[in-house]
């Protein structure tokens, strides 16, 4: 209980009743009080008011005049407090007087924030106007034309392109992968006799007297002036992950032609980018060269259709596990295998895929990563499984990325064969039959991604005073003008988990932080992220980064050991080229690239258990059956 004291005021114009206490106010706990009498009670309150009556009216008359001075100050800068709540409060007697002041100045401070927030938001929507994307690059001030050069796998959109960079002044190809970026560089050179160098993000291979570069998309210089661009896969507008790259490549890709190749379902995604950036567009619709039918199952179980292998099957698994596991399966039933999946570096895929080409190996397994690139003489594909972990849950495969792989059948080397797709048991088949018949869904004319480049970052930065990488990504994302929503903003979950972890690193720039955010380096994988880490670290020390991370031998290391060291030296290159002053060792990463892919390239080659084996009774590691 206390001894409360309090007045009616009127503030600004209205009318409050402020009534409160102090500490030294307290009568004693309320059940104590209860059993007082009227007299006790009495005397108790004439006891506090001869000892701080004085005290408890200051703190009221500081308290009142601390009020009109923030409902002022609320006033004065246009500030919305919770005046009901507030209201209700001072008129309660629960209110403490000696502590009104630093829960209004608190209360002042949180609304500042929040305006000062909103008046950000508000400038950047102003200032960052994601329909203005198209004027930041040159392009938008020269005569472009887009060709769309459209259809399914095998038929010919490829070759159509390079015939046109062989006879173009100047030009470049940009694809999605660098295995595609090399097939490039090596088709271009070799095939089609046109001088083309290589520039990907860990690698260049310099021509002299080229006048055509094999890049991946990503390394799309907006500056250089060429007569025809070449885009690759298209469709892939619409990855959640990389689509931005795509966007980037369409508005600013500073040729006079722009090709753009890939699915049919890209059409209604050209037209509309066609239409917003004012340009002329063709489209050539390609059919298939040759035929591409449905099979039959190769059994009513997996062990019984492994027996039924033949030269010329890829057999599609969905992880690196799965696809160790089942080249080790078919190593024992004694069929020569090659194999491809994702953690492959591109040269040892390459080489695979030659093992492979050459009938050095009767048998391929891949993964998913065969669906792009590649041109292998496959005659038959062979889906083991028709679901894919995406790191959340297993889900069954889309109906692009079914049809996308299943093309590879009957391509380069099987000229006058049908290729032929079919599910490993009756379980996938059905599966496969259905996803073959269905069509892929559009993408979508609108939602192209816009990634935040330096030159938002930093003027983002201006605007709010923060180098926070993490608290700039965010603005961006949140705040920019996306008008119409034709162009949106995106950031990577990944790169706002990373600009957090580099935001601690105080000594780092904005631009360090901002180029570390982007490597290319698996954090799922805790050797590579551990090695990003102390690069990370040693870039805010201002220490030069060496290639002190090699293991002793690439001759005794495992293939995991090795297939992750040749990963590091591709990252060590990819920072070498962007902070030559930091990763100091480039010259003697490149070197050192060479006996560990022949690392990698042995394990495979051997016929020795590469996988980790497990499986149960009737159901071999590698194979999940389906769920339909």
């Amino acid at each position: 209980m206390w001894l409360t004291a309090g007045r009616r005021v009127t503030l600004l114009g209205e009318a409050f009743r402020i009534l409160g206490y102090i500490p030294e106010s307290c009568l004693g706990q309320q059940l104590q009080w209860r059993r007082f009498t009227d007299d006790a009670r009495n005397a108790a309150e004439q006891a506090l008011l001869k000892t701080h009556g004085a005290k408890l009216e200051q703190a009221l008359e500081s308290a009142i005049a601390e009020i009109g001075a923030y409902l002022e100050a609320c006033a004065a800068e246009k500030l919305e407090p919770k005046l009901r709540t507030l209201r209700d409060y001072w008129a309660s007697g629960d209110m403490d007087l000696a502590s009104v002041g630093k829960g209004l100045t608190q209360s002042l401070n949180d609304m500042r924030a929040k305006q000062r927030h909103r008046d950000l938001a508000e400038q950047i929507g102003r200032s960052v106007k994601l329909s203005d994307y198209p004027d930041i690059y040159p392009a938008r001030r020269r005569l472009r034309k887009l060709i769309a050069v459209l259809g399914p796998t095998n038929s010919g959109k490829t070759h159509d392109a390079f015939e046109r960079l062989a006879t173009a002044s100047s030009g470049v190809y940009l694809g999605p992968l660098r295995l595609l970026a090399l097939e490039a560089f090596t088709r271009l050179n070799e095939e089609f006799g046109v001088r083309a160098s290589l520039i990907t993000g860990e690698e260049r291979r310099i021509v002299q007297g080229s006048r055509v570069t094999a890049s991946t998309i990503e390394m799309l210089d907006p500056t250089r002036e060429v007569d025809v661009a070449v885009i690759d896969e298209i469709q892939m507008l619409s990855d959640p992950d990389r689509g931005w790259a795509w966007t980037q490549g369409v508005v600013g890709a500073n040729a006079r032609e722009v090709w753009l190749l890939g699915a049919l379902s890209a059409e209604s995604a050209i037209v509309a980018l066609a239409a917003r950036l004012g340009l002329p567009l063709e489209i050539r619709y390609k059919t298939r060269k040759h035929p591409l039918v449905v099979g039959q199952a190769l059994a009513s179980n997996p062990a019984g259709a492994l027996r039924r292998a033949k030269p010329g099957d890829a057999f599609i698994v969905f992880s690196r596990r799965d696809a160790l596991n089942l080249r080790d399966d078919l190593l024992g039933l004694g069929k020569s295998v090659a194999c491809i999946y994702g953690a492959l570096s591109p040269e040892v895929r390459e080489r695979e895929a030659h093992r492979f080409a050459d009938g050095d190996a009767d048998v391929l397994v891949a993964t998913d990563a065969i669906g792009m690139g590649l041109n292998l003489p496959i005659q038959r594909v062979v889906f083991t499984a028709v679901q894919k972990y995406d790191g959340v849950k297993r889900g069954e495969l889309s109906v692009s990325l079914l049809q996308q792989i299943g093309g590879r059948a009957g391509r380069f080397g099987h000229r006058d064969e049908e290729g032929v797709v079919a599910g490993l048991t009756p379980s996938e088949h059905g599966v496969v039959v259905a996803l073959m018949k269905a069509t892929q869904q559009r993408v979508e004319p609108s939602g192209f991604q816009i990634t935040a480049g330096t030159a938002y970052l930093e003027q983002i930065a201006e605007m709010s005073g923060d180098s926070r990488l993490e608290a700039l990504l965010s603005l961006f994302l949140l705040h920019a003008d996306c008008g119409d929503g034709f162009f949106t903003p995106f950031v990577p979950d990944e790169q706002l988990v990373r600009a957090a972890q580099l935001d601690r690193l105080k000594k780092l720039s904005l631009p360090l932080k901002h180029v570390f955010s982007m490597a290319p380096m698996a954090s799922q994988n805790e050797t590579i992220d551990g090695v990003w880490r102390g690069w990370a670290y040693a870039a805010n020390q201002g220490k030069r980064i060496r290639l002190d991370f090699l293991p002793d031998s690439a001759r005794k290391a495992s293939l995991e050991e090795a297939e992750t060291t040749v990963r590091l030296l591709a990252a060590y290159r990819w920072f070498g080229y962007r902070l030559p002053e930091l990763f100091v060792d480039y010259d003697l990463a490149e070197e050192h690239l060479a006996p560990w892919i022949s690392a990698v390239d042995g394990h495979l080659r051997s016929r020795y258990k590469q996988g980790v084996g497990g499986g149960r009774k009737g159901i071999p590691s590698w194979y999940w059956p389906s769920k339909t």
